[in-house]
């Protein structure tokens, strides 16, 4: 009989705490659709990028062998070191460019030019949190098909590791400034400002 009244009793006080949290607020999270605010965001970076882009100031680490090929025996930062013409910012018709523009563009240095183009990726942590850098990418070179002789100032770049590095990119909101962080090789940070 005992055990009877013990489960009578606790079906009670479960009835009761279910009624009780009927009329408070339940805190449910919000389910987060990434490729929808993946969309979003690039639909808001895209027409910032466009443009032409002083290289103010590239802060470089020493990354041995890359950085000791081109002379850079310790932490350095170059001013006006280069000029980024950002062409074109596609977001095709597929699915995957909806959610990552594919840039490309001509890389100015010194008196030469080179083509170049990344494709962003959203960071999960500015969609979940609205924190951190907007995308992620891979700066390159891109050059059509074929063989083409190497020339020094393209070595430099790629020792330098300004190119081949992955980034996480940061554009003001009201598109004149940029930051690039570099996030495996020489490059610390590119500060940009749009022309």
């Amino acid at each position: 009989m005992k055990r009877v009244l013990s489960l009578i009793f606790a079906f009670s006080l479960i009835l009761l705490a279910c009624k009780k949290n009927e009329g408070e607020e339940v805190n449910v999270k919000e389910e987060i659709d990434y490729t929808k605010a993946s969309i979003e965001l690039m639909d808001s970076i895209r027409p910032k990028l466009s443009g032409t882009w002083n290289m103010k100031e590239v802060d470089v680490k020493v990354f041995p062998p890359y950085t000791n090929e081109v002379g850079i025996k310790s932490d350095t930062t170059l001013k006006d070191f280069a000029v980024l013409d950002i062409t074109t910012v596609d977001n095709y018709s597929q699915d995957f460019y909806l959610e990552h523009n594919n840039v490309t563009g001509l890389l100015k240095f010194k008196s030469k030019t080179y083509p170049v183009g990344f494709t962003m990726m959203s960071t999960p942590t500015r969609i979940a949190k609205k924190t951190g850098p907007q995308v992620f990418t891979l700066f390159e070179y891109r050059f059509g098909d074929g063989s083409h002789v190497t020339e020094n100032e393209e070595s430099y770049l790629w020792n330098l590791s300004l190119i081949g590095e992955n980034y996480s990119i940061e554009i003001s909101p009201d598109g004149k400034t940029m930051v690039w962080k570099g996030l495996s090789r020489a490059i610390k940070s590119i500060y940009f400002v749009k022309k």
